[in-house]
């Protein structure tokens, strides 16, 4: 074919390519602020020649490929880094309720209480004798106690809670790991023809990113376009349109229906953060809660119970003592202390029975609420710092010598350099998770100056075609005009 019909047909593929040009940049506009589209862009190829004719000219252009602007190394690293950052991100609104719980910059925290019990102590001391002194000192200890009894609760809501927010990251993993299944099976079959599905892919980066929020993922494509998809510690999510997921059964993580708990081979993301803060962190706070609470208990009631009342009585307990099982906490275990602590009958509503001296009953004896008193600054008081590791399957304490409110002092500073690292370690991921979306940005994002200068490039061609056209049929017409 020569001559004028080539023309022609050189003008007819020129027009179909830059109409497929336009639809693409269209599509560009259309999608500028479309959560994870990357820009894509018609690659035009020249058409061969006729390679048996002697002068060879090509046939014109043709739309090779639909080509997507996708950076491989910069989407893995904006899924690392969302994986971490949404763990960290999890864990500072926890954290922000321990630290709450914790609270010792008001009037109300278990540190504020504590000193107030020992002052109503120096007062009993100060006048070992009188009603309103003893009744005052019952209030304070009631407070004490109902400290106690409330961090505890909200200790054990905190970690009850974090279930729930398993249950629902589970749920959303799950929904992931669907989705990509299915879009693997859709960009295989729309893909089997050598075409590239970059819409198909754009969502399944999309539902990678989702799923590397909850968990940590590593993934692979294959040949044919499907992708397989593990967690970090190698559990197989995905393979082509087959998939495998989690399931909740109370503190028990179970994988493809088996049930054997995968907990422990469950890190990053989201679910980091609440089987850490289930089973580690909260854990180890209320257990050093416990101690404190326990070790108030052992202290105040050995001197307490040698002390002597109004009447001259001794044996009276200021706290309810450690029971027999099933009734907890046990003599030498102070778990759930902290939830148990309650003053004795002896003392409830009886402050005759306060015993504040040490030699007999008498009003002026208060050598008993001396020594009670004294704890406040004894650092030869035996007290365990409880750790809580791996998942909770180690449990490991330190015997220490230290005053009680040098204990607690301890755990709330504990807990404010935990926050603080915790919120560095947010702070400097979301830092490089904002570079990397800047770098996706400029990668893969739709510039729509860009777009519109690369249409009216497009419209100029498709002018020029249509012009080739109208040449074309007017030198077609003058042959056909000659006589």
């Amino acid at each position: 074919m020569s001559g004028i019909t080539a023309v022609l047909n050189t003008a007819r593929n020129a027009l179909l390519a830059q109409q497929v040009a336009m639809e693409v940049t269209s599509q560009n506009i259309a999608n500028v602020n479309t959560l994870g589209y990357s820009r894509q862009r018609a690659l035009l190829e020249s058409m061969a020649a006729n390679t048996a004719a002697r002068v060879k000219v090509g046939y014109g252009v043709e739309v090779d490929s639909v080509f997507q602007y996708v950076d491989g190394f910069t989407e893995r690293a904006i899924q690392t880094k969302t994986t971490a950052f949404d763990e960290y991100d999890a864990k500072a609104g926890i954290l922000s309720h321990l630290e709450a719980i914790f609270n010792e910059t008001s009037d109300e925290g278990l540190g504020f209480v504590m000193n107030e019990f020992w002052k109503a102590w120096q007062d009993v001391a100060n006048n070992p004798g009188g009603i309103p002194e003893r009744t005052a000192m019952i209030e304070k200890a009631q407070i004490l106690v109902g400290r106690f009894n409330s961090m505890s609760h909200d200790l054990t809501q905190i970690r009850q809670s974090m279930n729930t927010n398993i249950g629902a990251t589970i749920a959303e993993i799950n929904t992931a790991i669907k989705g990509i299944a299915e879009l693997n099976e859709k960009i295989v079959y729309a893909e089997s023809n050598g075409t590239t599905a970059n819409d198909l892919r754009d969502q399944r980066r999309v539902l990678l990113q989702e799923l590397s929020s909850s968990i940590g993922t590593t993934s692979l494509e294959d040949p044919n376009g499907s992708m397989k998809v593990l967690t970090t510690d190698g559990l197989l999510l995905v393979d082509g349109n087959d998939f495998w997921g989690f399931e909740l059964d109370i503190d028990q993580i179970y994988y493809n229906h088996v049930q054997s708990d995968v907990s422990n081979r469950i890190h990053g993301g989201k679910m980091e953060a609440w089987l850490d803060l289930r089973d580690e962190t909260v854990p180890q706070y209320l257990a050093n809660l416990d101690e404190l609470a326990g070790t108030f208990i052992a202290e105040v009631n050995a001197l307490h119970t040698a002390g002597f009342d109004l009447s001259g009585d001794t044996g009276n307990t200021f706290f309810e003592d450690f029971l027999a099982a099933p009734q907890t906490p046990n003599p030498g275990d102070y778990s759930q202390a902290a939830a148990y602590i309650r003053l004795s009958d002896d003392i409830l509503n009886h402050p005759e029975n306060i015993a504040a001296g040490g030699t007999s009953g008498d009003p002026g004896d208060n050598e008993t609420a001396l020594e009670i008193l004294a704890l406040q600054a004894d650092d030869t008081v035996q007290i365990r710092k409880w750790v809580v590791e791996n998942r909770g399957a180690n449990l490991s304490s330190n015997l220490q010598s230290q005053t009680m409110d040098d204990y607690y002092s301890t755990l709330t500073g504990d807990l404010g350099v935990l926050v603080g690292e915790n919120n560095q370690n947010r702070t400097f991921a979301e830092t490089m998770l904002e570079s990397l979306d800047r770098v996706r940005e400029s990668v893969s994002g739709v510039n729509i100056d860009e777009e519109m200068m690369e249409l009216i490039k497009i419209q100029r061609a498709y002018e020029a075609a249509s012009k080739l056209v109208s040449i074309a049929d007017e030198m077609l017409q003058s042959i056909l005009e000659i006589r």
